[in-house]
């Protein structure tokens, strides 16, 4: 099995600071391809470090360092990864040419010494281009094995391994692997490990299973080894699995539920609304996402405080004092508000108490109500939703998708 393994340099992400999506983006792609990670270290920005993570890697056949390509002193990985092969730094004039044309075009400038340091490539070395930014990546071979080296801001990095790098990866090593995923809407991992167990039966053990919790749904992924009859039985393999999920597994185009909802609200040529509390917009922004959103997505009213809620969206201030701002009926009257505003085919509302204050005996923080309304029927639920403010948030925006494709399908 090809072995790779990633080194992601930065004190900035052990420091909380940052995400490594860049590992993210990497295994996902590689994975899409018939490539597995095989390992992964994130590492501070020192000679010892990525010195110690480079000699840990020495059996690898991949070695692709993220980060540390920038031009400042604390950036190591050029320097370390060439003095770990045994390469000197060579000064490549052409290289500086391009970071200054580059700079110029944008009406900036670096000190010379700076476009020098990043001009320097390991004798051997191939320079990957940099089509949005200064430092280019960095790749070097000795027969079967590769370093590669990319930038760490994912606008660089992205690009870059994707018009660059992967081409390379996939002329010089054969896949190995593959994998078939798809996608469970509305039910809890464990759930979904069990509906999987019972779809395969006698066939469980034959197939590499990995589940993933997603924004909002779980990605099922079903691997086996090229080559073998696991890999000739995948197809069927997987199509078992969505026949066991029934309507709860999303469709093969769409990888998630707002892709789902996206596609419902085209074929039928129907368009929608949202109006939100304790989601701030989230629902809105899911929905932005997506490209073409235009299509079907009108627009959505934030109505955070009872007096927005009031003036924006005709809720009556007798419903705000009965029931609260967090109740079916406020709710109920959000939706025939933007529906009014919006001339929509489908609305969305959502109100509820995100935490970590707020809640009360009665409607204790995570209680949420979440109503769908279309011109003949609406539809309104109640939540108790467990987890820190952000985790209420982004379920609250899962539930809301989820009950608008039912709202769609029902029609």
């Amino acid at each position: 099995m090809l072995n790779i393994q990633v080194i992601s340099v930065g004190d900035e992400l052990l420091c909380g600071n940052t995400a490594n999506t860049n590992l993210l983006f990497i295994g996902g792609r590689l994975a899409a391809h018939g490539y597995r990670v095989a390992g992964e270290c994130c590492i501070p920005d020192t000679r010892e470090a990525i010195f110690h993570a480079l000699s840990e890697s020495k059996d690898a056949d991949i070695v692709i360092l993220t980060g540390g390509l920038g031009p400042t002193k604390d950036d190591m990985t050029r320097p370390t990864t060439a003095e770990f092969l045994h390469r000197p730094l060579v000064f490549h004039p052409e290289i500086r040419a391009g970071i200054l044309a580059y700079l110029g075009e944008r009406g900036k400038k670096m000190p010379p010494e700076a476009a020098e340091v990043q001009s320097m490539v390991p004798e051997g070395g191939v320079p990957l281009k940099n089509q949005n930014g200064t430092a280019p990546g960095l790749l070097m071979t000795d027969g079967a094995k590769m370093w590669a080296l990319l930038p760490g801001p994912p606008r660089e990095l992205r690009p870059m391994f994707e018009n660059e790098l992967l081409p390379r990866i996939l002329e010089k090593y054969a896949p190995l692997w593959r994998e078939i995923s798809l996608h469970a809407l509305g039910l809890g991992e464990s759930i979904v490990e069990d509906t999987v167990r019972k779809a395969l039966g006698a066939d469980l053990s034959r197939f590499h299973l990995a589940y993933c919790i997603k924004e909002d749904n779980v990605e099922i992924r079903v691997g086996a080894l090229r080559g073998t009859q696991e890999d000739a039985d995948l197809e069927k393999a997987v199509a078992t699995i969505r026949q066991g999920f029934g309507t709860a597994a999303l469709p093969e185009d769409c990888n998630s539920a707002i892709e789902y909802l996206a596609k419902l609200l085209r074929e039928k040529g129907w368009t929608l609304a949202t109006a939100e509390s304790c989601t701030g917009g989230g629902i809105a922004t899911r929905c932005t996402d997506l490209p073409g959103s235009s299509d079907w997505f009108l627009g959505g009213f934030v109505t955070y405080a009872n007096s927005w809620k009031e003036q924006l969206l005709g809720v009556r201030k007798e419903t705000l004092e009965s029931h609260g701002a967090v109740s079916a009926e406020t709710v109920s009257e959000m939706l025939d508000g933007v529906l009014q505003k919006t001339n929509a085919d489908l609305a969305v509302a959502v109100s509820g108490i995100a935490g970590p204050g707020g809640g009360t005996p009665e409607k204790p923080v995570g209680t949420v109500f979440i109503g769908t309304a279309w011109r003949d029927g609406k539809n309104i639920q109640e939540f108790h939703i467990h987890g820190l403010r952000d985790t209420v948030r982004a379920r609250t925006i899962s539930y809301a998708t989820a009950m608008l494709i039912n709202s769609v399908l029902k029609q």
